[in-house]
C-alpha cells in the first residue's frame, strides 16, 4: 500500500516475525515501558488496558494500529549456497518499544496456551542486541516455562541461568516488571492466543522501510524526538488515530502527519535530550482548549479526556478533527513558505523599537525567540507551564492561527492592520476583562475571530476587552484613511511606545507632531532617574495629579506609573495630565531641555520668594516615594500629604517633606559625626534625632519639634493665602544642622570636663 507516496505493509507481529529477523540493534535505546516511575506506570496500564480492550471485544472490525513503525532491511545471502536468500533482517530504527512489548505478550499469550514450541518458535527471530545480557535473557525466556499463577519475575530472578549482573541491565528489569504487568492484567483473558495470532487480525502496524522509499536516518532522529513509547505521547497518538475509519485514507494520512510533517514543523523547538513530545502535546492542548472554549465543554488537562470530549463523542467531533489537523498543518506550510516559523514572525511582528510594517509586542523572554517574537515557540514552551504565556497571549496567538487558517479570505495587508488593533485591545484589557473564565474567553475570542476574518469590533458581546480602546481603534480606523503617510507613520510610530501600548487618544491625533519628542523624552530605555526628572518638569510646567477615592497620583521612577497616568480610566484629571504634557514637549520641541524647564520654574519661584506645593515636588524628586506614585492630600492644606507605597494606607507610607529631610541630611551627618543622627521609619513615623534625642514632624505651616516632653513649633513664613515665602526644606535643614552640632558639641565638651577632672 502506498502512503503520501511511500510504500508501506501492514503487519500483525506475528506476521512480521515470520517474514523477517527484527534485531534491536546497540544504538538504541533501552526498553523502558517496564521502568517504574509515575509517567511510565500510566503509559504502560494504558497501553495494556488499550490491548485489552481491542482482544476483549467481538468481531473483524475491531483492530488496533499500531502506527508506522521504520526501519532499515539487510538480505543475508547464504555463504554456501549462491543465490540462497537465508533471510531479510530488519533493525528498527523507531518501533523498538511497541515491538518489545508485543514480543512479551505473545511469549505470555502462548505460554498460558500451553502452546508446543514449534507453534510459538517465529519469536526466536526477534533478537535485543543493546546488551550481551539483555540477548541472553530473551534466548533463556523462549525455553522457560512459568507458573502463571504467582510473579513470573521472581521465578526469573530465581532461575540458576539468571545471572546477578543482569539486575544492572534496564531493558532486563523493565521486560520483568511488563511481564508481571501483561500476568495481571491478561489473566482474565481467554483464547488470548488465537486473538493474538488468528484470523481475523486484531493488532496491526505499518512498516515503512526506509532505504526502499528514499528516507534517510534523518527522519529517524526527527522521529525519536518524540520519545517514542517513553511517554504519554505515543498513547494519545494511537488513541487519537483510532478516531479514524481503519486503514482509510484519512487514518493514513492523518498517522503520517504525526510522525513526518507535524515532526518537522516541531523539530527545530526540540528540547535538550532532542524530544519535542511534550511541545507537541502543549499546542493540542492550546488547540484543544480553542475548542473548548468555542463550544463550552469544560477544559481538562488530561490529553485522553479532551480526545473523548471533543474528538469522538461531540457532535462536533469530525469538525473538530479537521480543525485540529487545520492548526498543525499551517504551521507546516508557514515552515515552508517562510523558510522557518521563526521568519513569520519577524516579518509581523517587533520585538521593541518600531518598524515599518509591524507590530511591537516588547516580549523579552527566550521563549519568545527574543526579536524573532515567535508566539507559537512560546505557546510549545509555556502553555499550562507557567503564567509567563498569559491569557492575552493565548488570544493574539488565535487571532495569528485565524488569520492562518483563513489566507484564502484575508489578505497580508489587511492582517498587518488588524493585528495592531488586537494587540492594542489587548494590551489595553485588565485582568477585568481578560480573564481565564469559560464565558469571557468564548466571547473574546469571538471578537478576535471577527476582528481578524472581517476586521471589525463587535461590541454586542457581553464580554469585550476594554471599551475605550475599542471605540478608539473604531475612531482611528475612520482616521487613518484620512491621514497622509508621514502622519500615519507617526500615529503608529507613538501606538508602538511602551508606555503608551497603543492607546494614542491621550497625546491626541492632532498632536503627531509631537511624538517624535515624545521618544526623545521617555527614551525606550529610561532608567528610574530619568523618570524622576521627567515628572520634576512636568510638574514644573502645571498640576499634573490624577485622582480617585482620596488618593492622588504623580509619577515617579518606575515605567508602570507613567502606563498608568498616560491612559485614560476612571481617575479624574486625565485631561489635565496630557495638557501639561502637552505643554512640556512643546517646550522641548522648540528647543528647552528638561533641565531648563526645571531650573526655569525653580529659579522663578526662589527669585519671588514663593513657595507653592508644586516648587517643593519640582525642586526634590525625593518627594515621591513608593511604587506606584499614590498620596493621600488634605483639603485644606497643600502641605500636607502623605506619600504610599502601594495603596493600602496601612502598608509603607512616608511624610514627603520628612523623607526629602532625611535623604539630604542622614549620609552627611553620619560622614561628618562619624555616627548615626537622623532616621526615618515605613510607616508614618516623624523623623528620629538622636542627638540631641528628639523627633521632628511635618505640619501645614511648618514642623513641630518634640525634645523631653515639650514640643516647638517651626513655622514657616507665608503670605496670607498660605503659601510659603521660604523654602521649608532648607529652612528645617538649616535649624536640625544647628541642634545636631549644638548636641554633639555639647556632649563633646562633657567628656572633656569628666576627662579633665
Amino acid at each position: 500500500m502506498a502512503a503520501n507516496n511511500k510504500e508501506f505493509e501492514i503487519h500483525s507481529f506475528k506476521s512480521f516475525l515470520t517474514r523477517y529477523h527484527v534485531i534491536i540493534p546497540m544504538v538504541q535505546r533501552d526498553y523502558a515501558q517496564g521502568r517504574t516511575s509515575d509517567d511510565v506506570n500510566r503509559v504502560r496500564s494504558r497501553f495494556l488496558e488499550s490491548i485489552h480492550g481491542y482482544l476483549s471485544q467481538d468481531g473483524s472490525s475491531n483492530v488496533m494500529k499500531l502506527d508506522f513503525i521504520y526501519g532499515e532491511k539487510e538480505d543475508i545471502w547464504s555463504k554456501t549456497i549462491a543465490g540462497k536468500l537465508e533471510r531479510i533482517n530488519i533493525t528498527p530504527l523507531d518501533g523498538q518499544q511497541r515491538l518489545t512489548t508485543l514480543y512479551l505478550l505473545h511469549w505470555y499469550a502462548a505460554k498460558k496456551a500451553q502452546m508446543p514450541i514449534e507453534e510459538y518458535s517465529f519469536l526466536n527471530n526477534f533478537s535485543y542486541n543493546i546488551r550481551p545480557s539483555s540477548r541472553d535473557f530473551c534466548n533463556h525466556l523462549l525455553t522457560f516455562e512459568p507458573d502463571l499463577s504467582r510473579s513470573i519475575s521472581e521465578q526469573l530472578t530465581d532461575m540458576h541461568w539468571f545471572m546477578g549482573n543482569w539486575n544492572d541491565d534496564p531493558t532486563v528489569n523493565s521486560m520483568l516488571v511488563m511481564l508481571d504487568a501483561i500476568r495481571e492484567r491478561f489473566s482474565d483473558l481467554d483464547n488470548l492466543w488465537e486473538k493474538l495470532t488468528g484470523q481475523p487480525e486484531r493488532i496491526i502496524f505499518y512498516f515503512l522501510p526506509l532505504s526502499e522509499n528514499g528516507l534517510s536516518d534523518e527522519l529517524y532522529i526527527k522521529m525519536n524526538s518524540r520519545g517514542k513509547k517513553l511517554t504519554p505521547f505515543e498513547h494519545f497518538k494511537a488513541e487519537f488515530e483510532d478516531l479514524y475509519e481503519r486503514d482509510s485514507a484519512e487514518a493514513i494520512s492523518v498517522s503520517h502527519k504525526f510522525d513526518v510533517e507535524w515532526a518537522d514543523t516541531l523539530f527545530p523547538y526540540r528540547d535538550e535530550k532532542n524530544l519535542i513530545d511534550k511541545e507537541f502535546l502543549r499546542y493540542f492542548f492550546y488547540v484543544s482548549h480553542i475548542l473548548c472554549y468555542q463550544q463550552g465543554i469544560e477544559k481538562s488537562r488530561d490529553e485522553f479526556q479532551l480526545i473523548k470530549s471533543l474528538y469522538k463523542d461531540s457532535l462536533k467531533a469530525n469538525e473538530n478533527r479537521k480543525y485540529l489537523e487545520r492548526a498543525f498543518d499551517c504551521w507546516h506550510d508557514v515552515m515552508i513558505e517562510y523558510k522557518g516559523i521563526d521568519n513569520f514572525f519577524s516579518s509581523f511582528l517587533s520585538q521593541n523599537a518600531h518598524e515599518d510594517s509591524k507590530v511591537s509586542t516588547y516580549k523579552y523572554l527566550w521563549e519568545y525567540r527574543e526579536k524573532k517574537q515567535n508566539f507559537f515557540h512560546a505557546c510549545i514552551k509555556l502553555y499550562q507551564v507557567n503564567n509567563n504565556f498569559s491569557y492575552g497571549d493565548f488570544l493574539f496567538l488565535y487571532g495569528i492561527l485565524t488569520y492562518l487558517l483563513n489566507r484564502d479570505i484575508v489578505n497580508e495587508e489587511d492582517f498587518r492592520t488588524r493585528l495592531r488593533i488586537l494587540r492594542n485591545l489587548i494590551w489595553n484589557s485588565n485582568s477585568g476583562e481578560i480573564r481565564g473564565d469559560a464565558e469571557y474567553m468564548h466571547d473574546l475570542m469571538s471578537e478576535v475571530s471577527t476582528l481578524i476574518i472581517e476586521g471589525r469590533i463587535d461590541k454586542t458581546l457581553s464580554h469585550r476587552f476594554n471599551g475605550i480602546q475599542e471605540d478608539e481603534e473604531i475612531a482611528k480606523a475612520e482616521l487613518k484613511s484620512t491621514l497622509d503617510s508621514d502622519s500615519l507613520n507617526l500615529l503608529l510610530k507613538y501606538e508602538d511606545h511602551p508606555l503608551i501600548y497603543g492607546y494614542v487618544n491621550g497625546l491626541g491625533t492632532n498632536h503627531l507632531e509631537l511624538v517624535d519628542t515624545f521618544y526623545n523624552v521617555f527614551t525606550l530605555n529610561a532608567a528610574p532617574d530619568d523618570y524622576f526628572k521627567i515628572h520634576c518638569a512636568m510638574i514644573s510646567v502645571g498640576s499634573y495629579l490624577q485622582y480617585d477615592n482620596n488618593r492622588y497620583y504623580l509619577g515617579n521612577g518606575n515605567r508602570s506609573t507613567w502606563t498608568g497616568l498616560l491612559h485614560k480610566s476612571n481617575k479624574g484629571g486625565f485631561e489635565m495630565t496630557m495638557d501639561v504634557l502637552r505643554e512640556l514637549l512643546t517646550k522641548v520641541k522648540e528647543g528647552e531641555t528638561l533641565d531648563s524647564i526645571i531650573n526655569q520654574y525653580t529659579s522663578s519661584q526662589e527669585s519671588t520668594s514663593s513657595y507653592p506645593w508644586r516648587y517643593y515636588f519640582a525642586k526634590y524628586p525625593d518627594m515621591v516615594r513608593g511604587a506606584d506614585g499614590e498620596f493621600t492630600w488634605d483639603e485644606n492644606n497643600d502641605y500636607v500629604c502623605t506619600s504610599l507605597n502601594k495603596h493600602q494606607y496601612n502598608g509603607k507610607h512616608w511624610n514627603p517633606f520628612l523623607n526629602v529631610l532625611n535623604d539630604r541630611l542622614s549620609g552627611p551627618l553620619k560622614e561628618k559625626y562619624k555616627c548615626k543622627i537622623i532616621s526615618l521609619g515605613d510607616y508614618g513615623e516623624d523623623l528620629s534625632l538622636l542627638h540631641p534625642i528628639s523627633s521632628l514632624k511635618s505640619v501645614g505651616n511648618g514642623f513641630t519639634y518634640f525634645e523631653q516632653g515639650r514640643n516647638e513649633p517651626w513655622i514657616v513664613k507665608q503670605t496670607e493665602d498660605g503659601i510659603d515665602t521660604e523654602d521649608r526644606i532648607q529652612f528645617a535643614i538649616g535649624k536640625i544642622k544647628d541642634l545636631v552640632d549644638v548636641s554633639i558639641n555639647a556632649e563633646t565638651g562633657e567628656i572633656e570636663n569628666t576627662t579633665q577632672l
